[in-house]
């Protein structure tokens, strides 16, 4: 996978002031939460990896640094650094068995996955979770360990992820499968699969109103190698104000006759195309390398008000066209040609160079 230069940079300012009455500063035993000791700075230290499977697990050796599980007064946990992911996760909670009740939000969890098992592993990792839940200022450096991902939710919903900043991840940034009600805001995700993936899931609300034309203007930046935003079988799902940038593939990938009311607003986005890096093609030898794909069946899609740029095959795609340019030959080869998107594709109000397979062909506003 093509190596960047450009490193994320930690914001670790916990951008919520946490006060008595939100996270109730009490007194508790040395087994149990203990208080928040700073609420205006994140400053992790150190921690063993941390599992927890039901309610007697929320405790101040296992990470938790105040509230009291309740609605109004979750649990805390973070200002932690985790690097031993040797277990396949450093934070999970899995309420797979029904046993957790309590509320929590996790904040200012970093790690470098300085240890990893070979199948790869989970930063966070969230099972059957579905209370109101938080997961904010969160930076990890996977080193492009193998199969790495940075938050995974499975069977989850309720979640909002914030300020998170993941670098060098070969899975994705984050992964949400088989979940619901799920909105990602203020993060840069650069990973080689994708920066976000979204999996058999629904009602998904990724961005907020931001500043497209700065680099500190708030907006979701999802880049790296692969895919900056995957939807399969997935609905409901709305993607405003968000850059981009697939440069081994495709900027958004729409996937599966399972995607439909999918609204994409306001964005940038790109697919720069696969390089040769050490005599083999660094991306997928697919059809479809452009800045938004529809394929295989996704249908009742609208997109509107996005800029299309530096696409290396085209603009935008209705399917492919079976051919892939080999960057380490310079040859077109014959791949399996993927197919077309369904009814109600509503493309116009772009900006964009080229297309392929609309009909009608969308406007373009430039």
């Amino acid at each position: 996978m093509r190596k960047l230069d450009l490193k994320m940079i930690l914001s670790v300012t916990v951008g919520i002031i946490l006060t008595t009455s939100v996270f109730g500063f009490y007194n508790y035993s040395s087994d149990n939460v203990i208080p928040l000791a700073s609420a205006a700075t994140c400053t992790p230290t150190a921690h063993a990896p941390i599992l927890i499977t039901s309610d007697k697990d929320f405790t101040s050796s296992n990470g938790v640094i105040s509230g009291t599980g309740t609605a109004t007064n979750p649990y805390i946990i973070g200002t932690w650094k985790i690097n031993d992911l040797s277990s396949g996760y450093g934070l999970k909670i899995d309420n797979s068995n029904g046993k957790i009740t309590k509320y929590f939000n996790i904040q200012c969890i970093q790690s470098s996955y300085t240890t990893t098992p070979a199948s790869g592993a989970d930063l966070i990792w969230l099972v059957n979770i579905h209370t109101n839940t938080k997961i904010s200022n969160i930076s990890a450096n996977a080193g492009e360990k193998e199969d790495s991902t940075g938050v995974l939710l499975d069977s989850s919903s309720n979640i909002t992820m914030d300020n998170l900043s993941l670098n060098k991840l070969e899975g994705d940034g984050i992964k949400v499968n088989l979940s619901n009600n799920i909105t990602i805001v203020e993060s840069k995700l650069k990973a080689a699969h994708a920066g976000a993936s979204i999996v058999n899931s629904h009602d998904i609300n990724i961005g907020k109103p931001c500043n497209l034309s700065s680099t500190n203007g708030g907006c979701n930046a999802f880049t790296y190698a692969g895919r900056g935003v995957y939807i399969l079988d997935s609905h409901n799902v709305q993607v405003q104000y968000t850059i981009t940038s697939g440069d081994d593939t495709t900027g958004v990938l729409l996937d599966g006759s399972g995607t439909y009311n999918v609204k994409l607003t306001n964005g940038i986005t790109s697919g720069d195309g696969t390089i040769c890096e050490r005599g083999e093609p660094s991306g997928d030898a697919v059809d479809y390398e452009s800045g938004v794909a529809i394929i295989n069946g996704a249908h009742d899609i609208t997109m509107s008000g996005y800029t299309l740029k530096g696409d290396s095959h085209y603009s935008m795609m209705n399917g492919g066209d079976g051919k892939f340019l080999n960057p380490c030959t310079g040859l077109t080869e014959t791949v399996p040609t993927s197919a077309p998107g369904g009814s109600n594709l509503s493309m116009d109000g772009n900006c964009y160079g080229t297309q392929f397979g609309f009909n009608p062909v969308p406007t373009s506003t430039c």
